[in-house]
């Protein structure tokens, strides 16, 4: 443990959320290149494992940790354990997501929206809530949070990716503002359609689904799915120095969809 606090001094320490996810892993192996990092996984511990073995393997320094971003108390354990690992935090990703079904308002199921809700606003304000003293202990810091390039131009039936996504805008813009002068910045990174990424790797699964990714790729000038990796280089320059002049912005890496 003290060979690792003091191997991470000459580089970040960043707590990644959801990092044993579809984005995630890519995130994590990005981000390990240059920084020491911890893998927070809700219910995928194996994928977590192999994910930071993966970045052991190649020289890099990786540790995991169980964390439920709904429970405020499991995510300061969180903290305290990527602390405990590294000896401070000096960024936070959190690239968590739910699968969700593309339908109607008033089609959306009770339980689900309540779920989505829980997990993207509530474990965002959690996730800022007991983050953000810890980047104050550092004298600042940065955190990315995820959103989607949905929150900018309304798709129809997309409610259950883009409404909750709305919350964590405000949540990403107030915290940018109030923890400015304390040297903390707050992002965004906005996906729109990427390989491998939520319900978007099944998008055959009905017919709305399929129509609606169609028709965002026929209006995407880039004319293609994004790739994980193009949206773990935007979140490793939002972690890293070249960006220290960069707070409140929500980037939106969609191939120009939102243009």
């Amino acid at each position: 443990m003290k060979e690792h606090m003091e191997d991470s001094k000459k580089q970040k320490r960043i707590a990644i959320f959801g990092g044993s996810g579809a984005l995630g892993d890519t995130i994590s192996l990005k981000l390990a290149e240059n920084a020491a990092i911890t893998i927070g996984f809700r219910s995928n511990q194996e994928k977590a494992e192999a994910t930071a073995k993966a970045i052991r393997d190649a020289g890099g320094r990786a540790e995991i940790g169980h964390v439920d971003i709904t429970d405020g108390e499991s995510v300061s354990s969180f903290f305290s354990l990527v602390k405990e690992q590294w000896g401070g935090i000096d960024s936070i990703v959190s690239a968590t997501g739910t699968a969700f079904r593309i339908k109607k308002i008033t089609d959306m199921d009770d339980h689900a929206v309540r779920y989505i809700m829980e997990t993207d606003a509530i474990g965002s304000f959690n996730i800022l809530k007991r983050g953000i003293p810890m980047l104050q202990e550092q004298g600042g810091g940065s955190v990315v949070l995820f959103l989607t390039s949905a929150i900018n131009r309304t798709i129809e039936y997309d409610g259950m990716s883009s409404i909750p996504k709305m919350a964590v805008e405000g949540l990403l813009r107030m915290a940018a503002r109030e923890f400015g002068p304390d040297g903390i910045r707050v992002n965004g990174v906005a996906p729109g359609v990427i390989e491998s990424y939520s319900i978007h790797k099944n998008y055959d699964i009905d017919d709305i689904t399929r129509n609606l990714v169609t028709s965002y790729l026929e209006q995407t000038p880039l004319s293609r799915r994004g790739l994980p990796r193009e949206i773990a280089d935007v979140v490793d320059f939002l972690v890293s120095d070249a960006s220290s002049y960069v707070s409140g912005q929500i980037i939106n890496v969609d191939g120009g969809y939102s243009a």
